[in-house]
């Protein structure tokens, strides 16, 4: 497999093809959507669970889980709850901001501009939870360590590192009062 951020790369440009088909009202509502997951993970999962599993692992086996084994779970379980919230806010009825689109090049436009965070937003906090567990991917050879000098100065500028997790409550507040306005 090629440099980690070639597969960054691949997830980003889908959403913004995606977001150039859904348009720009519908996209903001999974732009709220993805603040809200990335507040509930960093906020409270990241801290959290990790003891809580040490507790139960503790209670069943009599001893700590080890450390590698605890960073592949807890990478597969953020990416697998950020991915099924993502799934959500794209499936069937949709939380999407009222309006029309603006027509022309405005449009495509708003709809660029918003595809492109969201895809920033979804594959940057997929390499995220890899790269704050210390890439367990690398394990099944799906991977290959180090990354390249241009991952490694991508990788600072992921989102959960760029942004404080209390950050992304206020960032849903603003969404929502932009979602009920009149």
């Amino acid at each position: 497999m090629g440099p980690f951020e070639y597969l960054w790369l691949t997830v980003f440009v889908i959403f913004v093809l995606v977001a150039l088909v859904r348009k720009y009202p519908d996209e903001l509502g999974t732009t709220t959507i993805i603040f809200t997951i990335l507040f509930l993970i960093t906020f409270f999962l990241i801290p959290k669970l990790p003891g809580l599993v040490n507790d139960v692992y503790r209670r069943i086996f009599h001893t700590t889980m080890p450390e590698r084994q605890m960073q592949h779970l807890m990478a597969s379980l953020m990416s697998l709850i950020f991915i099924g919230a993502i799934f959500a806010s794209y499936a069937g009825r949709t939380f999407a901001f009222p309006g029309k689109p603006a027509p022309g090049w405005r449009g495509t436009f708003y709809s660029l501009l918003v595809g492109m965070m969201n895809g920033y937003l979804i594959s940057g906090s997929l390499w995220y939870f890899q790269d704050y567990y210390k890439y367990p991917i690398t394990d099944f050879g799906l991977l290959y360590l180090p990354l390249t000098p241009l991952g490694e100065k991508m990788a600072a500028f992921l989102p959960p590192y760029v942004v404080p997790p209390v950050f992304w409550a206020v960032l849903v507040a603003i969404m929502l009062l932009f979602r009920v306005r009149k």
